[in-house]
């Protein structure tokens, strides 16, 4: 089974991206995912090798810009559980990187 290197990132890495590591945390652990899920800012995210960048969709963009080689997937309700499962399915596991 693979083990996904998942980043959260919000503008400064603290509240926003707290609240969608702990949710991602939920949804992985429902889904059988094998997953480390570690918070980052803007800045820093793109220096860092990860499987996947769940952002906000206004971040997403910028994100996706800034020269990473991350799947980058633009979350609108860091609070649903159904969406944030439907995402990873369609970005992470569609991407053929289970």
């Amino acid at each position: 089974m693979k083990k996904y290197k998942i980043g959260v990132c919000c503008t400064f890495g603290a509240g926003s991206s707290m609240m969608l590591k702990m949710n991602l945390s939920q949804v992985f652990s429902k889904m059988g995912l094998d997953a480390t899920v570690e918070v980052y800012d803007i800045s820093g995210v793109t220096s860092v090798e990860l499987d996947a960048i769940y952002t906000s969709a206004a971040l997403a963009q910028q994100v996706a810009s800034s020269g990473t080689s991350a799947i980058v997937i633009p979350v609108v309700n860091y609070f649903d559980l159904a969406e944030l499962e439907e995402l990873t399915k369609k970005h992470l596991l569609a991407a053929g990187q289970e």
